[in-house]
């Protein structure tokens, strides 16, 4: 036999590598251009890339009650052009709408048929199971998890805020944000963004043409957002809201060791549920924020500041008498006042008139204007101190600093005149030119409870795991000498307990509260019903602000309704039951005329 030579051998490997070779060629090409079976596999399976939205933080009250909370939910996108026939009846039914509305809102989508639509946000939790088992058969539709706010007491919307998806406009100006992610509007919800929202994350996976998971491919963790823990009271809360019903106005109750707001109510309320659409219905709820933007004439509860305005620049004494004339400025009938402690208890109205005109002659000048001009600019100056016509940093949205009266303001009132105290003189009875807010009112409050000084409004408690920001630690003082205090605190307690005083309808056994009522004029109606106080008079731990709009007399409606807040809080009980059933049944928002 003929030996095989290595050139055989070589041809032979090289003709069954070419063998093997155009094999695999055609079975390829079988596979991926001839047979339809093969193409249809990879046709079921896709890869798809989904953002993994954060968890939103969780909110709580001061006591770990939670006040907002996600609830997950699931939502409905349809691509109009990949959908086959489908029965829009047994479809609308599962996603919890009529026909005739989801026929409406299809035909909208069809305009857009390339184009991935969501239609329905709200897939009911109890039909998800029953959808998922028909999507199968349902080309061009596909089910998604989403997560919900809720807020599961429904107290404070205006404090606590809501969410919304994000417009255009925040996309432009926050890179962030992307289409339909949530974004908060109002409240803590929109303070507090960056550290509610968390981080998104991402999953890349594949799918099959029924939607099925096949195998995940990669995984970018969102990392959730952190909780927050509020100074909200959540019960005082509720409690605050309650009394409120039937009213238009606002109540702000501060802790004044340490400027934690226990409650702010702003009546009429709102459903946070109404604004979490696209729709227009905010502009229909009572989303203004009354503690916060409303801005009244303080009333007499300004007096005690005017007081020691005088007091501290020495236009009066302690005991200063100044006869009660009610032609200089109208005045309730009360003995005359022998010093200023009884002018606050009486809330005498000519007393104060008149020590804005002793501050002027007090000062060195040529002229009355020039010496008017001197003491308002030294008034404006201590009223500030106060933090009335300021920025308190309260750390929500929206928040309005009121104004107070300068020079500039009377020169531009006045041109070419030389005006002095006697044009202006109203304002050191709270009204004229001045406003403030309800949150500035609460905060003079803890102002007296501390006999001089404050910490800046907050919502954020501080907590092992939470630190806040440092500006609310700081103590913040007065231009009044700490010593003048005690004698504002002596005369409130009065004005509740004292014969003659004006906030009788304060008084809670066992609790020395010390208050002052006020009437804020309204030009529009009847005047406003306001009172301040904090209680109890030693180490106080609440100090609270009352406004009710178009109420009248402090004393009558205000005055009753800070007290009962104090006692809940202080006593968590309420004795007297017919001053709370009293406030619970009161409607006091005035009725329009009916047309004859």
């Amino acid at each position: 036999m003929k030996p095989v030579s290595y050139d055989d051998r070589r041809n032979t490997i090289l003709v069954i590598i070419l063998a093997i070779g155009i094999i695999f060629v055609f079975r390829l090409l079988f596979i991926q251009v001839i047979s339809p079976k093969w193409k249809n596999e990879a046709l079921k399976v896709s890869e798809t890339k989904r953002t993994i939205q954060p968890s939103r933080g969780l909110i709580f009250d001061r006591n770990g009650t939670l006040l907002a909370l996600n609830t997950p939910g699931y939502e409905l996108w349809v691509t109009p052009r990949k959908t086959n026939h489908f029965d829009t009846t047994e479809l609308a039914n599962l996603i919890g709408v009529s026909d005739s509305l989801f026929k409406a809102n299809y035909q909208k989508l069809t305009k857009n048929p390339k184009t991935k639509q969501l239609i329905s946000k709200k897939v009911p939790k109890e039909n998800v199971h029953r959808l998922n088992a028909v999507l199968y058969r349902l080309k061009g539709f596909e089910l998604q998890d989403n997560s919900r706010r809720d807020y599961p007491l429904g107290i404070a919307p205006h404090v606590l805020g809501y969410i919304r998806e994000v417009d255009k406009k925040t996309i432009e100006k926050k890179p962030y944000y992307r289409p339909r992610d949530l974004i908060g509007k109002s409240g803590i919800e929109k303070y507090y963004e960056k550290i509610l929202r968390g981080d998104r994350g991402k999953n890349q996976f594949l799918k099959d043409a029924y939607g099925n998971l096949k195998e995940v491919v990669s995984t970018d963790s969102a990392k959730a957002g952190s909780n927050l823990t509020t100074t909200l009271d959540a019960d005082l809360q509720a409690y605050s809201e309650l009394l409120m019903k039937n009213k238009i106005g606002s109540i702000v109750a501060i802790e004044p060791s340490t400027g934690e707001i226990l409650t702010m109510v702003s009546s009429p309320t709102f459903n946070q549920d109404n604004l979490r659409s696209d729709s227009i219905g905010e502009l229909f709820q009572p989303t203004f924020n009354r503690p916060l933007q409303s801005q009244y004439p303080p009333g007499s509860i300004f007096k005690m500041v005017q007081g020691l305005i005088a007091l501290e620049m020495g236009a009066i004494n302690v005991n200063t008498t100044i006869a009660c004339k009610k032609d200089l400025v109208g005045c309730h009938n009360h003995p005359t006042a022998r010093s200023l402690p009884e002018a606050i208890k009486y809330s005498c109205n000519p007393y104060f008139f008149q020590s804005l005109g002793f501050m002027a002659h007090k000062m060195e000048g040529n002229s009355i204007h020039e010496k008017s001009e001197k003491a308002l600019t030294y008034w404006n100056k201590q009223v500030k101190s106060f933090g009335l016509g300021t920025d308190l940093k309260v750390d929500v949205p929206n928040y309005k600093k009121g104004s107070i009266p300068n020079c500039a303001l009377y020169d531009k009132m006045y041109k070419g005149m030389n005006w002095n105290y006697r044009t202006c003189n109203s304002i050191s009875i709270g009204q004229g030119e001045m406003l403030i807010t309800p949150l500035q009112m609460a905060n003079l409050a803890c102002i007296f409870g501390n006999r001089g000084h404050y910490y800046y409004p907050h919502f954020l408690k501080p907590t092992k795991n939470q630190q806040i920001d440092s500006i609310f630690t700081q103590i913040n003082y007065t231009g009044v000498n700490k010593d003048n205090f005690p004698l504002i605190a002596d005369a409130m307690q009065q004005v509740v307990e004292g014969v003659g005083g004006t906030a009788r309808l304060a008084k809670i056994e066992g609790v020395i509260v010390c208050g002052k009522t006020g009437t804020a004029q309204n030009p529009q109606g009847e005047d406003h019903s306001v009172f301040i106080a904090f209680a109890p008079k030693e180490n106080p731990k609440i100090a609270i602000s009352v406004y009710i709009e178009n109420a009248g007399f402090g004393g009558t409606w205000a005055a009753p309704t800070a007290s009962l807040i104090i006692e809940k809080y202080l006593t968590d009980t309420i004795k007297d039951k017919w001053k709370e059933k009293r406030i619970l049944e009161a409607d006091l928002i005035p009725k329009k005329e009916e047309n004859n």
